[in-house]
């Protein structure tokens, strides 16, 4: 394991409004009394980090006049880690009796996600470096119970990064190419999805874990001469992708002050009765779908008879959509006077995850998709409510990219270049984190959403040529990082027996 698992300290989630609720059971209910609430009006300050990953797509244009592109567009990226620091107010309001919570907010990253970049068309290399990004935005959320609020956000963001010096991309390596880009601010917005919960040990200190994806505006980047600064005629466009997941302490002002619903049923508690079941234990089908990106470092070598690199390492990647069905079985128990539950899945993606891949130092393009992973783990939960499991999971996993056939890198597009890379399976691991809800819509029917990184062991993919399969005596070694989100309905076959824990 060559990386520490990036910022899963909490459960990542993606929660719609109207989702946790026990699954009906009739009892006589004792006279109401005023139960301790959490106040979620008022504003806060913020701090934690996170790990993000980001890809773009990148075209090499002369700059003219007239301007025109003169190499293929090509997928690149790079991820990392963050610090983070976060401002906002919200305001907390009951509609259809339910408890919603409204707020505004701002927030700003010190960041490092970083990447090896080989423009479109030439045979350099550079790190490319995402240092800072900012963000406003709003949130709407819903309490599922008064101390733990699930949320949606969007809004409007910035990223910058950093100036890119290149080397060039053969040996002997680390040799100046004499050119550069120059720092760059992309603009954009995002949208995001998380819960943050009130911890009890400590007045108005409140923990918050938000997935977000941003998208911003094609940027174009002159490269330009070290020596005189100016523009050299070419320049690349790039449209840039960033996934983060970011954890943070956070410290409400009002915490303890009168909530501006407060007076509602509500939030009023009656004295100790028999308790709404759901049974976790047991076993259940689910399916979805999801969304991922992926990275993968890409060195070029010379295959023999002593097998020598030929290129510095450059970072490619991909993205895309995916379903995926799933299957398990699942255990609950009681320990430190709180519901636990543990399990044991298996999951299937079908996905179409695609980047086009430029291997370093050669002058071709082609589609890289990643078509396919199945995995296979386990998982840890906390019932936080009845109906309501927090949990990480962890595992083995493996992922399948298609074929890749080669076009030549240059105008006119499209033209074969006669070579092509395999089929191939990768190999790894993956840590996640995510919760489920009991519906009370359909009985036995649950939802649940994850969020999931891989990491896949290092492959030797030959470089063939097309007529013959042969390998051409030049192969690439690639290194793979998968973030992924998914959701899907879960059907739990027991779900209205009695579980083993039948006290909360």
């Amino acid at each position: 394991m060559k990386q520490v698992a990036p910022a899963l300290v909490a459960l990542v989630t993606f929660s719609g409004s109207a989702l946790a609720a026990d699954l009906p059971r009739k009892y006589a209910k004792p006279p109401a009394v005023a139960a301790a609430f959490v106040n979620w009006t008022g504003c806060y300050v913020a701090g934690g980090g996170g790990y993000g990953m980001w890809n773009q797509e990148n075209s090499t244009f002369v700059d003219g006049p007239p301007r025109f592109q003169n190499a293929d567009t090509i997928t690149t990226g790079g991820r990392g880690y963050f610090g983070t620091v976060q401002a906002g107010c919200d305001y907390q309001f009951a509609a259809a009796g339910e408890r919603f919570v409204v707020g505004a907010f701002g927030d700003y990253d010190f960041a490092s996600l970083t990447g090896r970049l080989t423009p479109s068309g030439f045979s350099m290399v550079g790190d490319e470096k995402m240092s800072s990004a900012w963000a406003v935005g709003g949130r709407l959320g819903w309490l599922a119970t008064p101390s733990l609020l699930t949320y949606v956000s969007a809004g409007y963001t910035e990223a910058t990064f950093d100036r890119t010096n290149f080397n060039l991309n053969f040996p002997p390596f680390g040799v100046a190419a004499g050119l550069y880009q120059d720092k760059r601010t992309y603009d954009g917005w995002f949208i995001g999805s998380g819960a943050e919960y009130a911890l009890g040990f400590l007045p108005g200190l409140f923990w918050k874990t938000e997935y977000r994806f941003s998208d911003f505006n094609v940027g174009t980047n002159p490269i330009r001469d070290t020596a005189s600064g100016l523009p050299i005629g070419f320049s690349e466009d790039s449209k840039k992708y960033v996934h983060t997941v970011r954890s943070e302490l956070v410290y409400r002002f009002n915490s303890s002050g009168p909530a501006a619903d407060v007076t509602s049923p509500a939030y009023l508690k009656a004295p100790p009765a028999p308790t709404p079941l759901t049974n976790w234990t047991g076993c259940h089908v689910g399916g979805g779908g999801g969304y991922g990106l992926w990275n993968q470092d890409n060195t070029t070598y010379i295959d023999g008879p002593t097998r020598t690199r030929f290129s510095d390492t450059a970072t490619t990647g991909g993205r895309g959509f995916f379903g995926t069905v799933q299957g398990g079985c699942d255990y609950q128990f009681a320990a430190a006077g709180a519901a636990f539950v543990v399990g044991a899945f298996g999951d299937y993606d079908i996905g179409s995850l695609k980047g086009q891949l430029s291997p370093p130092r050669f002058g071709i393009v082609g589609e890289e998709k990643m078509s396919s992973a199945w995995a296979g783990g386990g998982r840890l939960g906390w019932l936080a409510t009845p109906s309501l499991l927090t949990y990480f999971s962890v595992g083995y996993t493996e992922a399948s990219f298609d074929r890749t056939d080669f076009t030549l890198n240059a105008a006119p597009f499209g033209r074969p270049s006669g070579v092509f890379m395999d089929k191939r399976t990768y190999r790894g691991w993956f840590i996640g984190a995510g919760e489920e809800h009991a519906l009370k819509i359909v009985p036995g029917l649950f939802w649940k959403t994850e969020y999931r990184f891989s990491e896949f062991d290092t492959a030797t993919n030959a470089v063939r040529d097309t007529a013959t399969g042969l390998s051409v005596g030049a192969s690439i070694d690639s290194e793979k990082w998968v973030h992924a989100v998914r959701s899907q309905l879960v059907y739990r076959f027991n779900w209205g027996g009695r579980p083993v824990v039948a006290k909360y």
